[in-house]
């Protein structure tokens, strides 16, 4: 199978994308910027694998085109940024950045892989990456897990549509609980940009970053393992299961917290 799988520089994308190849299909790994791509390709261009590297930036509607010469049986959806901040006080330049990247741009190069793939009267598979953080918003990271929801809610909907018209396009709905990626860490990081002196939040910064640290090293799992692995059989299998979540733990912890908490 021909596979595109966007922001897939490192981590899930990566792995997945690694792992595929290896299966014998041609995949795709696409990166935001010409120098992820360039770095991509000179770290897999030894392999023995059918792997393409190009930049492919979501939020450009040219960029977006190029799937367009591409004869793609799946997508993989997976780009993504988060950007942190206090609901009260972050910037809104922030918040429509998450959403531009999350939703708006993610769900135009979904609409435009599903026109593809429906004009070439192809079976295919487009799979979209949420979070389990759709479910269970957190402090300071509420419009990321907002801009979660959002594309989780537009997959569910999507989903009753093709329903209705028995199509040959199969969509899947991935939400991966905590991995230790590095990204969770970027967005306690980047969220100190709205702490300023100011803030009714400034005198308890530290407080607060230690705390969102403890959690995620708590909660995150350090091996890709259990996502990638449901991803590509998921991928691989003729008729794909709607949602894809792991770990395991961390879903049903989801599913307690949502019917005992809340």
């Amino acid at each position: 199978m021909n596979i595109l799988i966007t922001g897939a520089r490192s981590g899930i994308a990566y792995q997945v994308g690694m792992m595929l190849a290896k299966r014998g299909h041609h995949v795709y790994l696409t990166t935001h910027t010409n120098q992820e791509a360039i770095a991509l390709h000179n770290k897999v261009k030894e392999l023995p694998y059918h792997i393409v590297c190009f930049k492919l930036d979501i939020t450009l509607d040219q960029d977006r085109h190029l799937i367009d010469a591409l004869d793609l049986d799946v997508l993989i959806n997976h780009a993504g940024i988060g950007i942190g901040g206090s609901i009260v006080e972050m910037n809104l330049d922030g918040v429509r950045e998450n959403f531009e990247v999350n939703v708006f741009s993610s769900f135009a190069l979904l609409q435009l892989a599903y026109q593809n793939m429906r004009k070439k009267k192809k079976r295919g598979k487009i799979l979209v990456m949420s979070s389990l953080a759709s479910m269970l918003p957190m402090p300071f990271l509420g419009s990321y897990c907002a801009s979660k929801a959002a594309i989780s809610t537009i997959v569910f909907a999507l989903k009753q549509e093709l329903k209705m018209i028995d199509s040959k396009i199969q969509i899947s709905l991935i939400e991966p609980g905590a991995y230790r990626t590095g990204f969770n860490q970027v967005m306690i990081q980047n969220k100190e940009v709205y702490l300023f002196k100011d803030s009714s939040f400034y005198h308890k910064r530290k407080e607060i970053n230690a705390w969102q640290e403890k959690v995620f090293s708590y909660v995150e799992k350090k091996n890709l393992d259990s996502i990638v692995r449901r991803i590509v059989k998921e991928v691989e299998k003729p008729k794909s299961k709607f949602k894809i979540r792991a770990p395991f733990w961390q879903r049903v912890g989801v599913k307690l917290y949502l019917l005992f908490f809340r």
